[in-house]
């Protein structure tokens, strides 16, 4: 809190008189809050640097350097190697360059192409040449084509931009705008506070600069508004009264064009101003005289007045004899005439209080006096005679989230302006699935990362890993891309438009650095309902557009990007969600730490992801991370390292605005071209043996698996796998009738059957084991929750076929066959690696007669129909060197379950205890905790250590929270003749059950 102490002079009639010119001076009225120190300000504006500079030199003769001023001389900006002469010529002067900085690309300048990128680059240049000035945008289309408000806000932004990112004390006017409110208004409603330091208009009378001031006024508090292009009057020294003018009109600035006038005459009136204007003063419209137009300006540090009187015509257009004007304020005292030229005072004893007032006659007058007027202090006024008044200032000025935007876009474009390309190491880590299991299964892709700004970004897959271990194979070969479709703008880039809005949160410590915290979300709700319920008419629908909502966080000192987290919207297809977090670190042009400095490179060296992708059926969590190592920004030999990996036989992908997509050598093998779209579909042979003590023999796996994310172009999805005695189908469409809902069915069936067994008090009752064979179809339809979840109903029909065994007691009446109708609701909740699921459902059987032996109580007729429920909470913690960390814990219950209804602990189902077989040991309610933990050896061999943990609960067996327990081991090699060979491998460690089951498949892709 910062606080100054000043006297208010009391007098009978003059007290609100006196508060009024301290009000102005400290008030944010659109004159008083102006940013130049200068009431008014004036300038001159030449059409050459060389006449720029002869201003300059006479101006220095006159005018005192050593003290601050705001007069300004201006050009024409022309090539950047002069533009640093003159702006060191005009601040040695002691006066402020105004570089004015034409532009003609024609409208619509969103598509000027190339012309615009020409005259922004050269503007950038002149700025870095002439730095600390202010830039006047004149837009000037060819072909006279008229200035468009939003057309003329698009090119501002644009151009501020580029100035501020090359030079950091370049301040921006916009202009001359004509002086019509209805134009400023519009031309604000693009959005253009962040990026002005003042608004210039063209000349115009009093009423319309009022008109416009207020309206600026409005739409932009506080900022500057500048007249320019006024011609320089006859005799010069007129401009000091249309300057104040204009002042009193609202403008705190005028800039006149010189014309012919004469160097020597034409410095006057700025000279003026650098003596008597600069600093803190204001314009006080509760002093101006009566007798001739003047205007009175009050001086902060002690109330002294500065006018500006301008001398009515006498006969023959000459000044008269003598002036006298009539000041209202009594309290006036010491009035000094000021020569314009040589900037002596000369006393005048011509002052005197008279009607209440204070009149001051001059003689001779010129056609515009200027005069310098003191007050009485309290000594004067004696003891009592003042009133102390304290005024509060409050604490430092809030910057605006536009400001703090554009100061971003400002780094970032002269970065891009000094960034012709790069180099780099891509690594990138997708890892599917969470949790403690196996399932989580991961795939790294590593090779050399091209970025120019005319192709994009190119990368080679040189290196690929599953689960850590290196792939063997000459080539990698091409998968499908699932991947989110592009955003149609992203947040904080230079795009200018109103898509976007940003709110300023606050500041934050983010990576060690004081950060602006700016929110950002679509300025328009995504017209998600509309996208789904019309077409293009052509019978397709018409997606939603794609944006993003999330947070930005901006460094303080250097306006760089620290970090940005941000969640795609109007997601379509099989990509549910998508949320991408990018971490910003400084670098030097060979890659290697650098300073928060402005000539380091600021680049997302780090990438984290998460997305929800719905795939034949299946919700499948994704994390992606990727690295950008060994950066080389314009290296020399980037064209020649780029075209050798483009000539080898690698796999190559490109960024482009549909996503990524492989570039593949052309037709006649020469350079690399952009794929239009991918093979969808791929086969793989499939080989293994699954054992289980719950069959009789080990189950040999021999088959092909079938996967199509596009089947016969209709969007839908397809997944077969067939091996001799199992089979799996899986059909979905993941975007029904272009909305977010998917559907889907599946099938399963398995020849043999499986051996269902009773633990009973610690004891296996062989007499009643039968043998189970299930077979199933499922119905599915799921829509996206938001942006992290995914609700799904599913009504399954289950064949459930039984039959006695060898060891089956003769009395054991055994289920009858049945169908089971179920109906299940879940939903999964995914953020941070972190995922949350639970469902309910309900089961009814066709029909269910009294089974087991006689007199026993398994059976019941409640159990024709029963419910069950359940919970999870998954996390995979990935560490350095394909390490990684799983952890699950897990709830299930149900009402009305039997032994052919309640969770079983086999290798099959969310409820596996690795080792348990299938169909032997079963609960009404379980808690389950599973951990692994998983490496990789000489990039040969990946293993993953397993244990499983569950307390059951089953009043029919004897289990009370009974703990079963068991540990697996699960790897992954890569086999001959390129085939990918999975195994896992559990035994029982605790609990009722003993033995092991194993499970052991090789992959290979045939095409």
């Amino acid at each position: 809190m910062k606080s100054s102490r000043c006297s208010l002079f009391p007098s009978s009639v003059f007290p609100l008189l006196a508060f009024g010119a301290l009000a102005g001076v400290f008030s944010p009225s659109p004159v008083a809050a102006q940013t130049l120190p200068c009431a008014p300000c004036a300038g001159l504006v030449v059409d050459s640097s060389s006449e720029a500079e002869r201003i300059a030199a006479e101006l220095s003769t006159v005018v005192d350097v050593e003290r601050e001023t705001a007069v300004f001389v201006g050009w024409n900006g022309g090539a950047a190697g002069d533009g640093a002469a003159v702006a060191e010529a005009v601040r040695g002067a002691g006066a402020t360059p105004w570089v004015r900085l034409v532009f003609t690309a024609p409208p619509p300048l969103a598509e000027a192409g190339e012309p615009l990128e020409l005259e922004i680059a050269a503007a950038a240049a002149v700025a870095r040449a002439v730095g600390d000035a202010w830039f006047q945008v004149d837009w000037r289309p060819d072909g006279g084509a008229e200035v468009s408000p939003g057309e003329l806000a698009y090119l501002v932004k644009r151009v501020a931009v580029a100035l501020s990112g090359a030079a950091a004390r370049a301040r921006v006017a916009v202009g001359p705008v004509p002086a019509q409110a209805g134009f400023v208004r519009a031309l604000y409603a693009a959005e253009l506070a962040g990026y002005l330091e003042a608004l210039a208009v063209a000349p115009a009378g009093a009423e319309a600069l009022g008109e416009v001031a207020a309206a600026l006024g409005e739409v932009d508090p506080g900022r500057p508004l500048v007249v320019v292009g006024a011609p320089l009057p006859e005799p010069a020294i007129r401009a000091l009264a249309a300057a104040a003018r204009n002042a009193a009109a609202g403008a705190a600035a005028t800039l006149f064009e010189k014309g012919d006038a004469a160097p020597a005459e034409a410095v006057v009136p700025l000279a003026v101003v650098a003596r008597e204007l600069s600093g803190d003063v204001t314009f006080d419209p509760y002093a101006t005289p009566a007798g001739a137009p003047a205007w009175v300006f009050v001086r902060g540090e002690d109330l002294g007045l500065r006018v500006i009187a301008e001398a009515p015509a006498g006969p023959g257009g000459q000044p008269p004899d003598e002036l006298t004007l009539a000041f209202p304020d009594p309290q006036l005292t010491a009035p000094a005439r000021v020569d314009p030229v040589s900037g002596e005072a000369v006393d005048l004893f011509s002052g005197r209080r008279a009607g209440g007032g204070y009149q001051v006659t001059v003689a001779d007058p010129d056609p515009v006096t200027v005069l310098r007027l003191g007050r009485l202090g309290v000594e004067e006024l004696g003891e009592g005679g003042g009133v102390e008044e304290r005024l509060e200032v409050a604490g430092e000025r809030q910057v605006a989230v536009e400001e703090i935007l554009r100061r971003l876009q400002a780094f970032e474009d002269a970065q891009a302006r000094r960034i012709e390309h790069y180099g780099a190491t891509n690594t990138t880590h997708l890892r599917f699935g969470v949790g403690a299991g196996p399932q989580s299964f991961e795939a790294t892709l590593e090779g050399p990362y091209f970025f120019d700004p005319e192709t994009g970004a190119d990368w080679a897959w040189q290196t690929f890993f599953v689960n850590g271990v290196r792939w063997r194979g000459r080539t990698i070969p091409e998968i499908p891309l699932v991947q989110p479709e592009k955003a149609a703008a992203m947040p904080g880039e230079i795009t200018f438009d109103r898509t976007y809005r940003y709110t300023l949160r606050g500041t934050e410590t983010v990576d060690g650095r004081e950060a602006w915290v700016v929110d950002f979300a679509p300025a328009e709700p995504l017209p998600a309902a509309a996208a789904e319920a019309e077409g293009d008419g052509a019978g397709a629908p018409s997606p939603a557009p794609s944006l993003y909502r999330g947070t930005v966080w901006i460094d303080r000192e250097l306006s760089a990007r620290v970090r940005t987290r941000a969640v795609q919207l109007g997601l379509t297809g099989e990509v549910i969600s998508n949320e991408e977090t990018l971490h910003y670190r400084p670098i030097d042009a060979a890659g290697e730490p650098a300073p928060w400095a402005p000539e380091s490179f600021v680049l997302p060296l780090r990438v984290v992801s998460q997305q929800l992708l719905s795939v034949v059926n299946a919700t499948t969590l994704v994390e992606r991370e990727t690295l950008l190592s060994g950066v080389t920004i314009n290296g020399a030999d980037f064209a020649e390292r780029r075209a050798a990996v483009a000539a080898s036989p690698v796999t190559m992908v490109r960024d482009t605005e549909r996503g990524l997509r492989y570039l593949v050598p052309d037709e006649d093998g020469g350079e690399r071209v952009v794929k239009e779209g991918f093979d969808t579909d791929k086969w793989f042979l499939v080989g293994g043996v699954f054992a289980d003590d719950a069959i009789d023999y080990p189950l040999p796996l021999g088959g092909i698996n079938y996967l199509d994310l596009d089947f016969r172009g209709s969007g839908g999805q397809l997944n077969a796998f067939f091996a001799g005695a199992l089979l799996t189908v899986n059909v979905a469409d993941p975007r029904v009738a272009g909305s977010r809902w998917d559907a889907g069915a599946d099938l399963f069936a398995i020849a043999v059957p499986f051996a269902d067994t009773v633990w009973r008090d610690d004891e296996e009752i062989e007499a009643e084991e039968v043998e189970s064979r299930p077979a199933s179809v499922g119905l599915k339809l799921g829509r996206p929750v938001g942006s992290f979840g995914k609700l799904s109903a599913e009504y399954r029909l289950l064949s459930r076929e039984f039959s006695s065994t060898d060891e089956t007691a003769d009395d054991f009446a055994v289920p009858s066959d049945h169908l089971e109708h179920a109906l299940g609701l879940s939903g999964r909740y995914a953020r941070g690696g972190w995922s949350l699921g639970g469902n309910v459902g309900y089961s009814r059987r066709s029909e269910w007669e009294p089974w087991g032996l006689p007199g026993t109580a398994g059976f019941s007729a409640d159990h024709e129909d029963f419910l069950y429920w359940g919970a999870s909470l998954e996390k995979t913690w990935h560490l350095a060197g394909f390490e990684k960390i799983g952890a699950e814990l897990a709830y299930v219950d149900g009402q009305d379950l039997d032994r052919f209804s309640k969770y079983g602990f086999g290798f099959f189902g969310d409820t596996r205890v690795h080792g348990y077989q299938s169909g032997k040991v079963r609960a009404e309610r379980a808690y389950l905790a599973h951990a692994s933990y998983g490496f990789e050896i000489g990039q040969l061999l990946r293993l993953d250590a397993l244990a499983d943990v569950a307390w059951a609960t089953d009043e029919e067996s004897g289990l009370d929270n009974e703990t079963l327990a068991g540990v697996g081991i699960a790897g992954t090699f890569v086999g001959p003749w390129q085939t990918l060979i999975n195994l896992d491998v559990g035994v029982p460690v605790a609990g009722p059950d003993d033995g092991f089951v194993a499970y052991v498949v090789f992959l290979k892709l045939f095409r």
